[in-house]
């Protein structure tokens, strides 16, 4: 079995709005079917679109995790 890893910082090294991209690749990656990721734990906005993107993607049954993060309030993003 072939797995798939990506260091998700490094396509947006030295580039604005750097969490934008990564979010975004993180993205395109789940759905491509990576399996694991270097990326900013402390980064919650992109721990949030991880835990959208696989209940979207029919990778979380019954979207349990999606549903347990909002309960914990770990979809709630920060205003600027």
């Amino acid at each position: 079995m072939k797995l798939t890893s990506l260091s998700a910082s490094n396509i947006s090294f030295a580039l604005p709005y750097r969490s934008l991209l990564n979010r975004s690749l993180v993205t395109l990656a789940i759905y491509q079917g990576l399996d694991a990721a270097i990326l900013d734990p402390c980064d919650l906005a992109l721990n949030a679109t991880i835990i959208a993107t696989e209940a979207l993607l029919g990778k979380d049954e019954y979207c349990l995790k999606y549903l347990e993060a909002y309960r914990q309030g770990k979809l709630e993003l920060p205003q600027k």
